[in-house]
């Protein structure tokens, strides 16, 4: 079995609130399904498939400030470690958010 026929699955934790996913995610993955509030199918030309799912909204504070963070599920069908690694760069520079 090659690489890009395996079964890929791995969970993160980002600093975002569900809306914050839900306005950007469309833009960096226009055919994206959205399936329910919490998940999102992606399925490329070439039969690539990822399935996401967002966990509940949780808040961090430190001192006064409250960061939404949330662990998202990545499962990811037919794709390499090279098409998987250059999805994540993607996908982490489109959430990036600047400071002043």
């Amino acid at each position: 079995m090659s690489d890009s026929d395996s079964q890929f699955q791995i969970e993160r934790e980002f600093g975002l609130s569900h809306s914050d996913f839900h306005r950007i995610f469309p833009r960096i993955e226009p055919t994206a399904r959205r399936i329910s509030a919490s998940q999102f199918n992606v399925v490329r030309s070439d039969g690539r498939q990822l399935e996401i799912n967002l966990s509940v909204e949780k808040i961090r504070k430190l001192g006064v400030l409250k960061i939404p963070y949330m662990q998202i599920m990545f499962r990811f069908s037919g794709w390499s470690g090279a098409q998987r690694a250059e999805f994540f760069k993607n996908f982490e520079r489109s959430f990036q958010k600047g400071g002043g």
